[in-house]
Order: structure tokens, then sequence, then C-alpha cells
């Protein structure tokens, strides 16, 4: 399959606008008043304005290509399924689908009420699901200042390969360390999630890359462990060229990273090298010329 269906589908029925989430105010209102947590994110509007669907993060050609097809035909949609839930469609099968499309939107209440009904009812639902509830529940204590939950969560499920929110349940307890200023477990806990996980299955290989970027841009903005931040910025970009041009677009993000953490271990030459790549694939992006002068004036003692 290639692009040319996506883009002559997305032609015949949609009207697309694209809006800068972070630099362009009014990108920015639109992403608060929808709940935006994470870019790229796209969202399918009807002729009411009323939401249809959205798509967080990055998708493969195939999954967009479906959830594009499931748009236009009202199928797996988030009103779709939102409309048979209020008509009284409990089955276990919608409500796995639709607790999926109401994380994504961030809605608490309507989360609160299915994983609710997935851990006090007696239908039978997959362990995925049942996973996903307590990491809701744990999630939501977390927000209350109240981490115990979280570290029971992770306790009990840090070994199992088959678990998918092992790596967001570590990710969501660094950010809890990081918002009180307890830099010692923040790092801690960091280490502790990458020393598992960097080689694991429980993270899928397409996640990795950020994963592990994450970490090694933590790492540089603590000034802690860089010579580790670094191997581990060296192996995402690794990952991220084994996939070829399907996510080539992300690549600057990658370098900058890795770039930053030289720098910050005194290799100027180094890290200049390494955002002129970055400008190079993304030469209108004023930031990474901002990180190259600001390197060339470290270099001079500036």
């Amino acid at each position: 399959m290639n692009d040319s269906l996506i883009i002559d589908l997305t032609e015949k029925h949609l009207i697309p606008i694209k809006l800068d989430a972070w630099f362009d105010s009014i990108g920015q209102k639109l992403f608060s008043d929808f709940n935006g947590y994470a870019i790229p994110l796209l969202i399918f509007l009807n002729g009411k304005g009323e939401e249809l669907d959205r798509v967080v993060g990055y998708k493969d050609k195939e999954d967009f290509l479906e959830i594009l097809n499931n748009v236009l035909n009202n199928h797996d949609t988030f009103k779709s399924l939102l409309e048979k839930y209020y008509k009284g469609n409990n089955d276990s099968d919608l409500i796995d689908k639709l607790s999926l499309k109401s994380d994504e939107r961030q809605d608490d209440i309507l989360s609160t009420e299915l994983y609710l009904k997935v851990l006090n009812n007696d239908i039978n639902f997959n362990k995925d699901v049942y996973e996903r509830a307590l990491y809701f529940f744990a999630k939501k204590e977390l927000k209350n200042n109240n981490p115990n939950k979280m570290m029971t969560f992770i306790l009990e499920n840090a070994n199992s390969k088959e678990s998918k929110k092992i790596g967001p349940a570590y990710m969501d307890l660094i950010r809890y360390y990081a918002s009180i200023n307890d830099t010692i477990k923040e790092v801690e806990t960091y280490l502790e999630m990458v020393n598992i996980f960097v080689d694991s299955d429980a993270i899928p290989l397409k996640n990795k890359p950020s994963f592990l970027n994450s970490y090694a841009w933590r790492m540089s903005e603590l000034n802690t462990n860089l010579e580790d931040a670094l191997k581990k910025s060296i192996k995402s970009i690794e990952i991220l060229d084994s996939f070829g041009s399907e996510f080539e677009s992300s690549k600057p993000m990658f370098l900058d990273t890795k770039a930053e953490i030289l720098w910050k271990m005194n290799m100027h030459d180094d890290a200049i090298a390494v955002i002129d790549i970055a400008i190079e694939m993304d030469s209108d992006y004023q930031y990474y010329k901002d990180q190259k002068i600001k390197f060339i004036n470290s270099k001079k003692g500036n």
C-alpha cells in the first residue's frame, strides 16, 4: 500500500487543517480544549464540530488507513461506540474499545465509569482491559499525590513480558517525582526502568526510540549520568534508522538530544556536527539553529 490511497480518501472526504500546538496561539487553545497531551494529534470532526474520533501519536500506514476508513464508515469510532453504550450496550468488546478511546481523550468521568464496570462486573474481559483498569486507578491516585498504588502496580508487573502499561506506569511515577522535585527518586526510577526494559519485549520496538530518547534528554537536563545517556541516545537513533524512512521526520529531535548531551560533556565540535545534521533535515526549525549558536558560543567561552 502507498500514500496515494490515503491522500485520495482525504481529498475526497475531509477538509484537513494543520495547526502548531506549541507556537501558534489558536493551535495551543485547541490542543488544550481537546485535552491534547501528545503530538501529533489528529482529530476528526463532523460538520457540527462534534468529535468523531482521534489519532494520538504516529501510526503506520496500514493502521492509519483502517482508522480513516472507520471514520468514513462510522464504524468503531469514539462517537459511534459512545452512542451504542448509551443505548445500553455493555458487552465486553464495546467497553474494551470505548475505554481505549476515552483514555485517548483523557475523559476522566467516562473512563472511571467504564473501568469500574471492568473491575466490579462478572463480564468476561480480557487481561489487557483489567490491566488498563488497574493502571487507570493507580494513575488517578498518583494525581492525588498518592504514589502507593502506582508503585504496587509496577512491582506486580515489572517482570511481565505481556504488560502493556508497565512502561507508562514508570513514566508516570518519574514525572510525579519530578513534579515534587525529588530528583534522587526520579533518577533512581528512571535508571530502574531503563535497565529493565531497554532490551525487553515489554516495550514495542517502535516505542523504544522515544523511550530511550526521553531518558537521555532528562539526564541531560539534570546533568547526570551523561555517558549512559549518550549511549542510550545513540541506541535510540540506531533503532529509528532501522525503520527506514517511515519515521525520518522525527530524527532531528533525536539528533538534538544527542547534540545536547555532547555539549554538556564539553564535546563542542561533536555537538555542532550532530546539530548540523538536524538542521539539514529540518532547515525551517529555528530551535535547531539556536542550538548551534549556543554550542558555538560555548566553544568560544562566551
